[in-house]
């Protein structure tokens, strides 16, 4: 049996300002929301982001509020939206990384999140294309290729926090991180196996897919987007061996019914089976 699903476009503004209150009590209301939605998931990761316990959540997100508006990429169609842009922000608070190493540098935005929030990390940004980027870190280190290529795992002698936004299969990456040394990892696309069409080139088979054991792995699944068909077929070995490979994982709670901003891309955490360094 072959699963066929088809997409639904949607298109929203790409210069999205901050919708908020504008009385400071409301406003106050809604960052109390948000706080309230995203400390059960920074508490159950603590254990890998351990200084989440002791950031004041309040005042983080309504900085982040104002933070947004200066970014530097107005149009950052493709990458991170608010929501996404905000759980980026917050994760990275929460990890107080020494390095940070991003597969998928895309136009720089997440670059510039990441340095805003944590100012004296050492950044690597991966990208086979550089060229789109409307943002470049004069402090981070840029790389014109995948990540595979270079020994990171040389570089592991602090805290680090991986970020997986590049459209590779999360199963392939899972494993490359997990040999490089890496316990835990965001990941962004982390669509189930219905909802693939929702970006353009998915990262087949996503962690979604990888945590699903009702997915039959004997059907391929075949989507549209765009007019264009696609189709994957599962590898069962190489999603055997990322399962295996898998500690535990959580899709974070989108934000979007709070902060009215479009739906995220389903950013996960994944924590890896020789856990946490």
């Amino acid at each position: 049996m072959t699963i066929t699903i088809t997409n639904l476009t949607f298109t929203g503004p790409r210069d999205f300002q901050p919708r908020r209150m504008t009385s400071a009590r409301q406003f106050g209301q809604l960052v109390d929301a948000l706080a309230e939605t995203v400390t059960p998931a920074l508490l159950r990761w603590s254990d890998c982001m351990p200084h989440g316990k002791g950031l004041d959540l309040a005042a983080e997100i309504s900085g982040f509020y104002d933070l947004y508006d200066r970014r530097p990429v107005r149009d950052n169609a493709g990458g991170s939206g608010f929501n996404d842009s905000l759980w980026l922000f917050l994760l990275t608070r929460a990890a107080a990384p020494d390095r940070i190493i991003e597969s998928g540098v895309h136009k720089g935005h997440s670059t510039w999140i990441f340095r805003q929030a944590a100012p004296k990390a050492e950044i690597f940004g991966f990208d086979i294309d550089l060229s789109k980027r409307a943002y470049i870190d004069e402090k981070a280190q840029y790389f014109g290729h995948d990540w595979t290529g270079e020994a990171l795992e040389a570089l592991r002698t602090g805290r680090d926090f991986l970020f997986l936004d590049d459209h590779i299969n999360h199963a392939q990456r899972l494993l490359e991180s997990r040999e490089r040394g890496f316990g835990f990892a965001v990941l962004d696309d982390n669509f189930p196996a219905l909802s693939l069409y929702a970006t353009g080139g998915p990262p087949v088979p996503t962690l979604a897919m990888l945590m699903d054991q009702s997915w039959d792995l004997d059907a391929p699944i075949e989507w549209t987007r765009n007019g264009k068909i696609y189709s994957y077929y599962p590898d069962k070995e190489e999603i055997s061996t990322a399962r295996d490979a898998i500690r535990r994982a959580e899709v974070l709670p989108d934000l979007a019914s709070l902060t009215r901003a479009s739906l995220g891309s389903q950013m996960s955490l994944v924590q890896l089976d020789q856990g946490f360094n």
